[in-house]
């Protein structure tokens, strides 16, 4: 198997368990809903294994469908953006990863959002109640390469791009036309912490 790509380094990914999760899907699903998708972990591993015709990638993350919308449906100008905000960065210079974070939090860009994840504390993502990025950076690294970034990005649009539609809001609303011949890749971040 070759390696999968993931250009979203994320808490909580799913990545390393989706083969042995993915034992437990299905064959010949036609659309596979992943509404809480974070990185789309099982999403891009479920396409890359030919598991369903159809994806449907939905949070109520706004930001995180916004990025993943981007790294899909625009591979190119996603990857070089990146390499431009990568490349704005100094080693030991800490006062650029504030920088982009202000410049996220006024304009949402989502290649900033991604360098953000790169670069902030243990890949944890954390939003005030305001919509703000509010971690802080990690001063052990600069984030993933950006030729390593444009592997990634272009590789995961490949195997999705023409088949999956992004979704925000409530799960139960982003995966309420599933039927009988879908899969809905039920994975709450907040199971067992609050419902």
């Amino acid at each position: 198997m070759t390696k999968l790509p993931h250009p979203i380094p994320y808490q909580g990914s799913k990545r390393s368990l989706a083969p042995m999760i993915g034992r437990y899907i299905p064959r010949g699903v036609a659309t596979f809903y992943e509404p809480f998708a974070g990185s789309a972990a099982m999403t891009i591993f479920a396409a890359h294994h030919r598991l369903a015709e159809r994806f449907v990638v939905a949070d109520s993350l706004e930001p995180m469908v916004d990025l993943l919308r981007s790294i899909v449906e625009e591979p190119d100008r996603t990857a070089a953006r990146y390499r431009e905000v990568w490349e704005g960065q100094r080693p030991g210079e800490l006062g650029y990863f504030n920088e982009v974070r202000d410049r996220y939090n006024s304009g949402r860009d989502p290649v900033d959002l991604l360098y953000l994840i790169c670069r902030c504390v243990k890949n944890a993502i954390r939003f005030n109640g305001g919509g703000r990025f509010t971690q802080s950076v990690d001063k052990r690294r600069l984030g993933m390469q950006p030729d390593k970034m444009r592997g990634a990005i272009t590789g995961v649009s490949a195997i999705l791009r023409g088949r999956t539609e992004f979704r925000v809001g409530d799960w139960k609303d982003t995966a309420a036309d599933s039927g009988p011949g879908d899969f809905v890749y039920m994975d709450p971040p907040y199971l067992g912490t609050s419902i």
